[in-house]
């Protein structure tokens, strides 16, 4: 029998070396390419969170953490068709003219660009708006922009009734009756 020749260790142990070379060097350019995804993410993480904390402020009727995130061009439309800019929707929550008791998120969809946000919610909500009760399955956006470096601010807002049974049903939503006249 051919006895074969043993390899030395330091052969062993420079291939080691050279193979935890080459992986310190790929791995910061691998990091490189996967950073914009985690950016992203984290991005809509945070979207996500501006969401949670407006939703909690609307059910206590907290209009000071409303006002920290809205921006000051905020416009929004409520179920009813009511357009309020940031001051008016501000006295609407802190006057509890717009109440909320129950606001369940059933779906919600975020999509995140460098410099906006566009959220679309689906949930179920009890409450009054302009001391008119609700109570029913509401489809909303929101749009959320920001200046480079800045915070995340609420620009826009709208909602709409969804109504329907079945899911592959269209859904529409149901109009409000017209005040009556003065």
């Amino acid at each position: 029998m051919i006895a074969m020749p043993r390899r030395p260790f330091p052969i062993v142990a420079a291939a080691l070396l050279s193979v935890t070379l080459w992986i310190l060097h790929v791995r910061p350019a691998f990091s490189l390419a996967i950073r914009p995804h985690n950016a992203a993410h984290m991005e809509q993480q945070v979207v996500e969170q501006l969401e949670d904390q407006i939703r909690r402020a609307l059910l206590s009727g907290d209009a000071p953490t409303l006002d920290k995130v809205l921006a000051d061009d905020f416009l929004g439309i409520s179920a009813n068709g009511t357009l309020s800019n940031k001051q008016q929707y501000l006295r609407r929550i802190g006057k509890r003219e717009h109440q909320f008791s129950k606001i369940d998120v059933i779906e919600r969809k975020v999509r995140v660009q460098p410099a906006s946000a566009i959220v679309v919610t689906t949930a179920d909500v009890v409450g009054k708006l302009d001391s008119v009760n609700i109570d029913g399955i509401f489809r909303y956006t929101r749009v959320y922009s920001r200046d480079p470096g800045g915070p995340w601010k609420l620009r826009n807002f709208e909602a709409t009734r969804v109504s329907g049974q079945a899911a592959d049903e269209l859904h529409r939503g149901t109009p409000m009756a017209r005040p009556a006249k003065r």
